[in-house]
């Protein structure tokens, strides 16, 4: 049967084409479009008929229904049934009936549904097709939600005219209403959407609704301005009782770059009489030859402008620009940077505020001698703002480090390197009557390595990796009597266990006879579950003072460095972090575990510190934080996070959100709380509701979450 029906669509497109290139000149039209049918007839007037499974082609357009004729004294398609025409870019339109020229480009379809996208439906009691572009809708119903029997959609879109620009991919309507669950709460007299297909296209984006307990009552209702194909700009009033704000948004593509700008300007009650305002920009450009240029950008107008409307909450502000080079054996980056603190107990006066670097690194292999050859040249230079002696103090240096390092395999499996290295240091301190003014000094370092790696693998296919480590090095000078304004923060940690300086910056350098011991154990199985365990210590012949007493290094014996990782194939994960004193007690953990599979993930971090001074942590901190979600079905998910201070035994931060999404709305709202209190910031709690109509460009698609109509 099967084979019949092709053999007559096969009979009826050659009678289709035998027809039409007999036909007169105004006939030829047709040469260019096919018809497929089961049975085709030509009648006395001229007329084709084609029936049964017809489908009618041109220039991208199709068209199925049942049957058609073709009257070529008006180059008419006619069609009494049921009729669908399918677009080349995925619209339908589906019809009771059509009268359509033969191009399929211009004609009436009565009775008409026309779905973009497979999303948004246009009902519509006569539709018209003009010029191939513009589709002119009458007595329209416009939705992407799913209508089930006689249901009524959660929203719709009520007008007695519409139209589609094919070209501009924009919907206009006519005395438009709105309506929820059927009921109407907006009237239009013209109403302009984007159709799905639009990428980008001016209007208005997704409203905001937002309940602060110290900003008030307000809608955030943004809109999207284009600037030509490669830029934008967002602009969002938000104005409540307490504030009248602007926030924008500025976005540029270059064809080697791109920048983008946020910010905001308010006038409120919180700060009466000043106009607050916060920026923050970046951009990276490809230069060329490796090159790339970036640059960010942080300014407030006062500490705690960003926190109180939820903008940021970090209290330093960070501007630079850097050039950035990286090749396989070549490394070089010059940055200007500013920094502006926004913390009570700090002054930018007395803080560097203007700091300038430059590195240069580059390595050679010698095949002749063996090993790598490494020369890295270092710049940097910091600038108080205050002239006061001491606290103004201004600091530069010039580091050049020369170094070569091998490793070997000996008999039975033992691994040796070693490194050598010279470092040739310059300094320069001014405005600080308590410094040297300028010194140099010379670093000669040696340093041996052993490790004894040990590896088998299982009866399970995972593989097993035992490594002791053991290092023993000396570096020549003396520890640094330079103030320390740059390696005021260190940390002990597995990447650096064997390091020849653990100094964060050149500015100081470890001396004297070093030693390292250590352990590590590895396992890895992509299949089941991977996991690693490192353990060492770092030992000295005398104490050094310059480290922090929070990093674990001060004194001739480092505290004892614990780390472990663990990730499995069924979703959960651990990392952690400590550090131990002599009687393995803890001084400083982080740790952070995670779980995240299907429809469930949530992960949790701990973080303990000990007061330190050097630090500019005037007491412990102790917190642990949880962060979750679930996603409930294909239709709600739910989030929620906390954040716990152990020392004050209070929570710090509370948060929870719901989301409901399906084919043609999105709505979210979500609950803040911040118990933070200092100078500028009180405790403060926010309730956000965003409401999104899917469907078209703007609100976004809701396929994934498509209902279906029950049976």
């Amino acid at each position: 049967m099967k084979r019949s029906v092709h053999i007559l669509r096969l009979l009826g497109a050659a009678l289709v084409l035998a027809y039409a290139s007999a036909l007169p000149a105004r006939a030829q039209d047709v040469d260019a479009a096919l018809l497929v049918a089961d049975s085709v007839l030509i009648t006395q007037d001229e007329r084709l008929v084609a029936s049964g499974n017809v489908e009618a082609y041109y220039e991208g357009t199709r068209l199925f229904t049942d049957k058609i004729i073709y009257d070529q004294k008006r180059d008419e398609l006619i069609i009494d049934g049921p009729v669908r025409i399918a677009q080349e870019n995925g619209d339908v339109l589906i019809a009771d009936s059509a009268d359509l020229d033969s191009k399929l480009e211009d004609g009436i379809l009565r009775g008409a549904r026309y779905v973009l996208n497979q999303e948004l439906q246009i009902l519509s009691a006569q539709t018209d097709r003009v010029e191939g572009r513009y589709t002119v809708l009458r007595k329209v119903v416009a939705t992407s939600c799913q209508i089930c029997g006689n249901g009524v959609p959660i929203w719709q879109i009520r007008a007695e005219r519409a139209i589609h620009d094919r070209e501009e991919k924009q919907i206009y309507f006519r005395r438009a209403q709105f309506r929820l669950l059927g009921v109407p709460v907006l009237y239009l007299p013209t109403m302009r959407i984007p159709d799905p297909s639009l990428k980008r296209a001016s209007g208005f984006l997704v409203p905001q609704f937002v309940s602060d307990s110290e900003l008030g009552f307000g809608a955030k209702i943004p809109y999207f301005i284009t600037l030509g194909d490669h830029a934008d700009l967002t602009l969002t009033p938000f104005i409540t009782p307490v504030t009248k704000t602007l926030e924008l948004r500025f976005r540029k593509m270059f064809r080697r770059g791109y920048v983008e700008f946020n910010g905001a300007l308010s006038e409120d009650t919180l700060v009466p009489g000043s106009i607050r305002n916060y920026l923050t920009g970046y951009g990276v450009f490809d230069l060329g030859n490796r090159f790339v240029l970036s640059f960010d950008i942080e300014a407030a107008s006062d500490s705690g402008y960003r926190s109180n409307y939820g903008y940021s909450g970090r209290d330093r502000l960070g501007s630079g620009i850097a050039l950035t080079r990286v090749k396989r054996d070549v490394f070089f980056k010059a940055e200007l940077l500013n920094f502006e603190t926004l913390r009570d107990n700090e002054s930018n006066d007395t803080q560097p505020t203007l700091i300038g670097d430059v590195t240069y690194e580059r390595r050679y292999q010698l095949p002749r001698i063996g090993g790598e050859f490494r020369a890295n040249l270092a710049l940097h230079g910091h600038k108080r703002v205050s002239l006061v002696d001491t606290v103004g103090r201004d600091m530069g240096r010039i580091n050049l480090d020369l170094s070569w390092r091998d490793e070997w395999t000996l008999a039975g499996g033992l691994r040796f390197g070693l490194t050598t290295s010279l470092g040739l240091d310059s300094y320069a301190v001014t405005q600080d009557s308590t410094a040297a003014g300028r010194t140099t000094q010379a670093i000669p370092v040696i340093a041996a390595t052993l490790r004894y790696p040990l590896s088998r693998k299982g009866r399970d296919g995972a593989s097993h990796l035992f490594e002791p480590i053991a290092q023993i090095g000396w570096a020549g000078g003396s520890p640094s009597t330079l103030p320390n304004d740059e390696s005021v923060s260190s940390e002990f940690d597995e990447a650096n266990l064997l390091a020849l300086s653990r100094f964060p910056a050149a500015d100081r350098r470890e001396t004297g006879t070093i030693a390292a011991l250590g352990v590590r154990w590895a396992r890895l199985h992509p299949d089941s579950w991977s996991a690693g365990v490192t353990l060492g210590q770092v030992f000295r012949d005398t104490a050094d003072w310059s480290f922090s007493s929070s990093s674990g290094l001060r004194g001739s014996n480092s505290d004892t460095l614990l780390a472990m990782n663990y990730a499995a194939a069924w979703g959960g994960s651990f990392q952690a972090r400590s550090l131990f004193d002599a009687q393995f007690k803890p001084i400083k953990a982080e740790a952070r575990i995670a779980y995240g599979r299907n429809k469930f993930g949530i992960s949790g971090t701990y973080i303990h510190l000990k007061a330190d001074p050097t630090e500019n942590r005037a007491s412990s901190v102790a917190e642990w934080s949880l962060d979750g979600s679930y996603r409930v079905n294909r239709h709600w998910t739910t989030n929620a996070n906390v954040q716990y201070d152990l020392l004050t035994d209070r929570f710090a931060r509370t948060g929870a959100k719901v989301v409901y999404q399906n084919e043609c709305i999105s709505v979210g709202l979500g609950a803040t709380r911040s118990y933070a209190r200092s100078s500028t910031l009180v405790p403060a709690t926010t309730y956000e509701l965003a409401v999104s109509l899917l469907g078209f460009s703007t609100g976004g698609s809701g396929k994934a979450a498509r209902r279906t109509c029950r049976k």
